[in-house]
């Protein structure tokens, strides 16, 4: 069960927009029997009830009052995190269906985590969006706080919901014009330092060239350099017995995708402490007819102002240029994916002081949102893609492995995949990841990861990756 990645596909391929997200029937094991309100369009409600179920989670008691899938690893007294990928209030292309993971199935899963504690524990819903991300409208979007009413009338139950974010921005035209301190974690952060265990510390890098989110190079040589790499992690996470990972499926152009290990970027206390990207390249690429072309696109564009469906055309033909990686946004970024697996390295083996370990620390369930998911611009501006399908496993490399194949892409392209180093592969996954066993109520994914075929749901990447991590034909 460890490595096994469960997948249902729902028939419905939109989610219900009324908060707080009650049931679409009253299942047996509902907590709130009292209650006989439903919403019949919430079927991520009952799709999360059968990924749950295709991984034999409590299987013998389905069905019954009983059943409780979380039980075997959260139990009463237990702080309990959920984890969603709240990274930002809006998209240029128009909503956010395909951009955060929505409220339905964080309700959802709050209400199974509430069976589990048997009333008695923590549930926080906590992440550090994006640094120009309104918080307080990104939990208007998804309806936590209409989730944490529900609970506090029916149960005097308090769900605490926290912004891990020490600085909000305010941009205009991509510049910040003003910076707003913020409360921040009230648990406060740890520094954890991963010294010879980093994947930085695999490889010949040039540490003075890493560049963040600012691109401050006095804070990230502090922070990353011949002696030390770094993090700020979240106490509330470090404190946690079991975190429940919650991303959404999209494209990512730094990453080429953006599933559960990406996700823990935001329990970081500060984004200026993640290396993102390279000033010099890590691969070199040469000159060639592109190049000229995206000169002629940044004229056209200052010129006369392009409207965005026919720049996305523009950068999907013109696909890697020179502006693409100077900012590290195509597949030759050798410098994220490490950031990626030293924060799953530190996720999985950092006690609650921040102390490295040889055993894992805390259970780790992710389930990833694929019901609306986003394709092309991500992570930031993806196209909303309409797939139905939730993911979910107790291994982040298993579930992002298999959700990147079942997005059509090749994970052994990816540089999470193909790049890590054999000591963090072992302790991360264990497996080779061939020999992942899919679950699912599609049959053609309802196999060994190994055999699964096809380009399957067919994501188009972000166009800095395109022709480069989709699987071959």
């Amino acid at each position: 069960m460890e490595h096994s990645v469960g997948i249902y596909k729902q028939n419905n391929l939109y989610y219900s927009e009324k908060p707080p997200y009650l049931p679409p029937s009253i299942y047996e094991e509902y907590p709130f029997k009292e209650d006989r309100g439903r919403d019949k369009d919430n079927e991520v409600y009952a799709s999360l009830r059968q990924v749950l179920k295709l991984l034999g989670l409590d299987i013998e008691r389905f069905g019954t009052r009983g059943w409780n899938p979380f039980g075997s690893f959260i139990f009463p007294g237990h702080t309990v995190l959920l984890k969603p990928n709240l990274v930002k209030h809006f998209s240029e292309r128009g909503g956010v269906s395909g951009l955060i993971t929505h409220g339905s199935l964080i309700r959802a899963v709050v209400d199974y985590v509430y069976i589990a504690l048997k009333g008695k524990g923590r549930i926080v819903i906590a992440d550090g969006p994006m640094d120009d991300g309104d918080f307080e409208g990104i939990a208007g979007l998804t309806g936590l706080y209409e989730i944490r009413r529900f609970y506090k009338e029916k149960v005097d139950f308090n769900i605490e919901i926290y912004d891990l974010r020490q600085e909000r921005v305010i941009k205009k035209n991509e510049k910040i014009v003003q910076r707003i301190k913020l409360e921040g974690d009230p648990a406060g952060y740890t520094s954890v330092d991963l010294g010879k265990m980093s994947e930085f510390k695999k490889g010949s890098l040039d540490y003075r060239s890493f560049r963040g989110a600012e691109c401050k190079t006095d804070v990230m040589s502090a922070h990353h350099n011949e002696d030390k790499n770094e993090y700020l992690i979240s106490n509330t996470f470090l404190n946690s017995d079991v975190v429940i990972n919650l991303p959404k499926m999209k494209t990512h152009k730094r990453s080429g995708v953006t599933l559960a290990l990406k996700n823990m970027v935001g329990i970081t206390g500060d984004r200026n402490w993640l290396p993102h990207s390279s000033e010099t390249p890590c691969c070199g690429k040469k000159k060639d007819s592109k190049k000229s072309l995206t000169g002629i696109f940044g004229l056209i564009k200052k010129v006369i102002g392009l409207a965005r469906p026919l720049r996305d055309i523009l950068r999907q033909f013109v696909g890697v240029s020179e502006a693409t990686i100077q900012a590290g946004n195509w597949y030759g970024n050798d410098i994220i994916w490490r950031t990626i697996i030293d924060l799953a390295h530190i996720t999985s083996y950092a006690d609650k002081d921040g102390v490295m370990q040889t055993d894992k620390q805390r259970k780790i369930f992710a389930i990833v949102d694929g019901i609306v998911a986003g394709e092309g611009d991500g992570p930031l501006n993806p196209s909303p893609k309409k797939c139905g399908v939730l993911i979910a496993g107790f291994n982040g490399f298993c579930v992002d492995a298999a959700t990147s194949r079942v997005m059509g892409f090749d994970p052994m392209k990816i540089p999470k995949f193909k790049n890590i180093s054999d000591e963090n592969y072992l302790r991360l996954c264990g497996l080779d990841i061939t020999d992942i066993q899919c679950v699912s109520n599609v049959e053609d994914w309802d196999k060994r990861f190994f055999d699964i075929k096809g380009r399957c749901m067919g994501f188009k990447p972000h166009y800095g990756w395109k022709g480069h991590i989709e699987v071959d034909l």
